[in-house]
Order: C-alpha cells, then sequence, then structure tokens
C-alpha cells in the first residue's frame, strides 16, 4: 500500500484529469467505486464503516 502525502494526491489528480477523459467529479466516483470494492472485500457485512469527511474535496469524496 502507497501512503501518499497530500501534494502527491493533487499531483496525481491533475495528472489524471489532464491525461484521462474524466473530470473531478468522475474521478470522485471512480475512487468511491474502487474504495468500495476494497470494502465489500475486506470487511464482513456486518461491520460498521464511518466515513468522516474534512474540509474542502474531502466531503465530495466521502459522500461519492
Amino acid at each position: 500500500m502507497k501512503i501518499l502525502s497530500i501534494e502527491q494526491v493533487r499531483e496525481a489528480d491533475a495528472y489524471t484529469i489532464k491525461n484521462e477523459p474524466v473530470d473531478s467529479i468522475d474521478l470522485m466516483e471512480r475512487a468511491a467505486k474502487v474504495c468500495y470494492k476494497w470494502m465489500t472485500k475486506n470487511f464482513a457485512s456486518t461491520d460498521r464503516i464511518k466515513i468522516f469527511c474534512g474540509l474542502g474535496n474531502n466531503g465530495g469524496d466521502g459522500l461519492a
């Protein structure tokens, strides 16, 4: 697992938006789908998961 700094995440987002036909909202949804698939594979359906979001785009990421 890679842990990225805030700056690295911003650079990765900007690179993806620039080089793929995807906007920031669709990128958030894409990331949410991958995260959901990972969680359903690695957690029991009876486990509770809470998502806390900070300011900025984190709110959109958490909502997606």
